[in-house]
């Protein structure tokens, strides 16, 4: 919450500045339940309902009033540059923070917050915070011994390769097209194998068998978690300032790259019609809940610094959610802007069908979220979630 403070703050500060009237700051998302109060400028602070946000409210969402398009502290007549400052400032603000947050941890001292199974993405996840084995390999950062552990599953994510394969809990993986598998290596193996079909030889009750699958054009997921052993020592991050400077900024790339990929995934199975890969992509969505919980364990861990490290995820995940190119958030008001400036749109008809689309996709987007939030307390009341390989 305080970092969506910290963004819509930017709007508010800069929408000040630049002579627009801030109507409303509010406390999480409509209906108003109470009024906290209204300063000089007549901006009114409320309390709402629905504890999901806060938003910063211009003189802009009121253009269905026609006086409103000639007030001059409506949005519309503030200087063009204004305008994107003022949509643009809270992405940078956040952007700013992360950035903070990354050279402060890596100066003192951070250790990854998870480690990214190496069949999971086709790209290599060059991240400290959420690399692969292989890449805290290469960074010297990790040693461990790689005693061959069997690949026994211990539980099968639903519509996963692995429950199409009817392969069960207990099941030992031995083989993947013809190469010896266990826990240490399955990820490697399977990212190998991307965009090929796969021959997986297991074992149940001393009986060896052969199933046939396929694999995503960007991913290897059986979609099994598995049971690790062995002595296995992740170092600590820690630079001093000015390379602690550089790889918070190769973190941030690292990150933007990172979730751009899984946003491609997961659009591309959204729009393919194929049953599974919706009901797949649908249940990794996540966010507030899953935040809440992780967040908590890092604290019952006592691991403070890691705890910021996550804060800094969060910030950098709340910039790149609103560079996004749909109406209603940052980037989607900013290319509203673009056009009705490059095409000359008289403000008092294009802002009043801007208002409607927005109003839709903010709708939208609610319910979406409303949806993540009862999907995760399903799942994060009564299962105990692993990690997925």
């Amino acid at each position: 919450m305080v970092l969506v403070i910290l963004h819509e703050l930017w709007h508010f500060i800069t929408a000040r500045r630049s002579g627009v009237k801030v109507v409303e700051f509010g406390i999480w998302i409509p209906p108003k339940i109470y009024k906290l109060g209204t300063d000089k400028k007549w901006t009114e602070y409320t309390l709402n309902l629905i504890p999901l946000w806060w938003f910063c409210k211009l003189k802009w969402d009121e253009g269905q009033n026609s006086k409103d398009f000639f007030a001059k502290d409506w949005f519309i007549f503030a200087k063009f540059w204004n305008k994107l400052l003022i949509l643009a400032g809270g992405v940078l603000m956040n952007l700013l923070v992360a950035r903070i947050i990354f050279t402060t941890v890596f100066t003192v001292w951070t250790k990854p917050l998870s480690v990214l199974s190496e069949n999971a993405i086709k790209l290599e996840s060059q991240s400290l915070l959420m690399p692969t084995y292989s890449y805290l390999e290469k960074a010297w950062l990790i040693s461990w011994d790689k005693t061959e552990v069997p690949l026994v599953i211990d539980m099968i994510a639903e519509w996963s390769i692995a429950e199409s394969l009817w392969l069960q809990t207990g099941d030992i993986i031995t083989k993947i097209n013809n190469t010896d598998v266990n826990a240490w290596n399955v990820g490697l193996v399977l990212k190998e194998n991307i965009w090929n079909k796969i021959d997986i030889l297991y074992e149940r009750e001393q009986q060896k068998t052969v199933v046939h699958g396929e694999c995503e054009e960007d991913s290897c997921i059986l979609g099994i978690a598995f049971i690790t052993s062995g002595a296995l020592y992740i170092n600590d991050i820690k630079y001093p300032i000015p390379q602690a400077i550089w790889m918070g900024l190769k973190e941030i790339w690292a990150q933007v790259k990172l979730t751009f990929s899984a946003l491609w995934k997961l659009w591309k199975n959204l729009i393919s019609f194929n049953k599974s890969k919706i009901k797949w992509s649908l249940g990794g969505l996540t966010w507030p809940v899953w935040v809440i919980k992780f967040g908590g364990n890092l604290l019952e861990a006592w691991w403070p610094i890691s705890y910021l490290a996550f804060a800094g995820l969060i910030s950098l995940a709340l910039a790149i959610f609103n560079i996004l190119p749909i109406p209603a958030l940052d980037w989607g008001r900013i290319i509203g802007v673009l056009i009705q400036k490059l095409g000359k749109i008289k403000p008092e008809k294009y802002f009043i069908i801007e208002w409607y689309v927005n109003t839709v996709f903010f709708v939208l987007l609610m319910t979406l979220w409303v949806y993540i939030i009862f999907k995760d307390l399903s799942v994060f009341r009564w299962i105990n979630i692993p990690l997925m390989g």
